[in-house]
């Protein structure tokens, strides 16, 4: 089993992942990748009263000539309270909106997935939805989760993306990523 450290805004060979933190319940939960995932980790003021510690799990792999990337971040707030509310979850989507649109996507739409559609069956707040764009005439299927812990106040984001053309086979990574996921 692979033990790692988290980043954030997710076995060597089968990329098992668990997510550890100094605070004992940040940013802890299990995980499994296809292939090795590359970690990141930073730790930004956002007032002087409040921060948030950001891990982050990036794994690629290629296929039918396609790169899928999946991203796993964990986003563990101090000072201040995740609420889960409509009016959070709106700021969120915006502010993903906003990131695609400064890497130089184009022509961005937002789906958000009903219940009977989702993957995610758990009982936690959570938004799935998916983005599509593109970028440089590479056109994107972007598949998400947001999950918040209301309980270790973190939120979770599990996104599997790539070219188009590997649709199926970026919704069936997701899917498996998602269903690996526990708290």
């Amino acid at each position: 089993m692979y033990k790692a450290l988290l980043f954030t805004a997710s076995l060597l060979v089968s990329g098992m992942v668990v997510a550890n933190d100094s605070n004992d319940s940040a940013c802890q939960f299990d995980i499994e990748f296809s292939s090795k995932p590359k970690e990141n980790s930073q730790t930004v003021n956002a007032s002087p009263s409040v921060t948030m510690d950001i891990k982050q799990f990036v794994a690629t792999k290629v296929v039918k000539n396609a790169k899928i990337a999946s991203n796993v971040m964990c986003q563990h707030l101090t000072g201040h309270a995740f609420t889960g509310s409509e009016g959070e979850f709106a700021q969120f989507i915006d502010n993903a909106i906003q990131g695609l649109l400064k890497a130089g996507f184009k022509g961005l739409k937002f789906t958000r997935v009903g219940a009977d559609d989702a993957t995610y069956k758990d009982d936690l707040t959570h938004l799935e939805y998916i983005f599509t764009g593109d970028k440089a005439g590479n056109k994107q299927v972007i598949h998400n989760l947001a999950v918040i812990d209301k309980k270790n106040n973190q939120v979770i984001t599990i996104s599997v993306s790539g070219n188009e053309k590997v649709s199926d086979e970026i919704k069936s990574e997701y899917t498996k990523l998602v269903n690996s996921f526990s708290l």
